[in-house]
């Protein structure tokens, strides 16, 4: 697949990426230096959908999602930010209808 097909945002406070189905691809949590937690990706368009991961260190450093294949979200994207985060770098797959953003 060319690059143009993906999504991809810098994310430093709680948004919906996607509001459509779509397929994580990357992930990639930023300390600010202490442990992150409670930093978590839903597969839905707001906090409310089903949990794909929370980024939880008992250190300090980053953490990386970077899956064999694709994981698929049916109803959308959703990033939250949590403690010592400075941010998350996500990139995805529109496969339908939305683009949230």
């Amino acid at each position: 697949m060319e690059s143009k097909e993906y999504s991809w945002a810098w994310v430093t406070t709680d948004r919906c990426l996607s509001d459509g189905p779509c397929e994580l691809v990357y992930a990639q949590a930023v300390s600010d230096g202490g442990e992150i937690k409670d930093t978590l990706l839903y597969a839905e368009e707001n906090a409310t959908g089903e949990l794909i991961l929370n980024f939880q260190r008992g250190t300090l450093g980053n953490v990386v999602l970077s899956p064999p294949v694709p994981i698929f979200c049916r109803k959308g994207l959703y990033a939250v930010i949590g403690n010592s985060t400075e941010g998350i770098f996500v990139q995805w797959r529109e496969l339908g209808h939305g683009g949230g953003g």
